[in-house]
């Protein structure tokens, strides 16, 4: 039996003309969550990671963090299958067809870059249309597609790294979720709502075997909640 820890991305930058790079305190999350690894004796045989900025940052940072306190840390190994689904293509393709749907979200059209909150309401919306199936487009990935994509990358990674070993995807929400879905066959519209808890640097674990894939935590932050600084819990 193995152990796969789907790790989160630190804090992207929300807000910025560049959304995909990590922020200060993403950074910060990241060689946090390498330092409490190490101190749990969690030592990974392999590490994989997805194709977008944040997620390579996020565990350059935690082989950088690794390497300054004496631990090893395997080189990474890139993994398509593991992208997040298109969030601006999304936001670009479905937002006025939603809007128009949902009248009254249009009201907080100004705050949308400059709160969180409005944003999540507004893009919550977006992706349950997606998912629903509501507005299809040619230019996007289906939700279908997004979750075969997924379930195929953590397959391919099971079959090349067989039993006893302990491995490292780093990856985005989405995809974190999905595998909670393989795991305990939640319904698709709570399969999106889910991925919405899912925090910044937290770890979910799986353990798997020949047929079987479990689900053995969800959405741990404690190395985060350990530091004592409320700051460091984000999602976006």
């Amino acid at each position: 039996m193995s152990t796969v820890y789907m790790i989160r991305h630190g804090q992207a930058s929300f807000g910025q003309s560049d959304y995909d790079r990590l922020s200060a305190l993403g950074a910060k999350q990241a060689h946090i969550v390498a330092r409490h690894l190490g101190r749990l004796g969690v030592v990974f045989d392999a590490v994989y990671v997805g194709p977008l900025r944040r997620q390579r940052q996020t565990a350059a940072t935690m082989a950088e963090a690794c390497a300054g306190n004496g631990q090893s840390f395997p080189p990474l190994q890139p993994l398509a299958e593991l992208e997040e689904y298109d969030a601006a293509g999304l936001w670009r393709h479905l937002r006025e067809s939603v809007l128009a749907r949902h009248p009254e979200l249009a009201a907080d059209r100004e705050r949308l870059h400059r709160d969180p909150r409005v944003f999540q309401r507004l893009f919550s919306r977006i992706v349950q249309s997606w998912v629903a199936g509501e507005h299809p487009s040619a230019h996007l990935e289906s939700w279908a597609a997004f979750g075969e994509r997924i379930r195929q990358g953590l397959h391919r990674i099971m079959r090349r790294e067989g039993a006893g070993r302990h491995v490292a995807v780093v990856t985005s929400a989405g995809p974190v979720a999905v595998a909670v879905q393989m795991a305990a066959a939640v319904p698709d519209v709570h399969c999106a709502d889910l991925s919405w808890q899912i925090l910044n640097a937290s770890t979910t674990r799986f353990r798997y075997q020949p047929e079987r894939f479990t689900m053995m935590g969800f959405n741990d932050v404690a190395a985060l909640e350990l530091e004592g600084d409320p700051e460091l819990l984000t999602y976006r």
